[in-house]
């Protein structure tokens, strides 16, 4: 699987405290041959400094959905951090303990 990220506005949903986010738009392609499990909550921000943010689930309106990716398939959306701060990389992880998978935030 490959996953790309690069940097996007923060489009605050209704469910939003405030507008203290940093988001990053993701696609996450499967090149494998199995389906693959795609959730917000496999997928971390790290950012420049070396803090790792996990994905703050309804508050951007261009969210990465849940779903379940056949071989060739790909998803694209954003996941949001609290705090402002500058992305360096996504890194996904198939499940909650599988193989990880980084791309570069550009």
């Amino acid at each position: 699987m490959t996953v790309t990220a690069k940097k996007t506005d923060f489009k605050k949903s209704i469910l939003a405290q405030g507008d203290d986010y940093t988001s990053v738009k993701v696609t996450i392609t499967n090149n494998s041959k199995d389906d693959i499990d795609v959730n917000p909550l496999y997928v971390t921000i790290t950012g420049t400094d070396g803090s790792k943010h996990t994905a703050e689930l309804g508050v951007d309106e261009d969210q990465l959905d849940t779903v379940k990716l056949a071989p060739g398939e790909d998803v694209t959306g954003t996941i949001t951090g609290k705090g402002a701060f500058d992305a360096k990389y996504v890194t996904y992880t198939d499940g909650l303990i599988g193989d990880s998978v980084r791309g570069d935030v550009s």
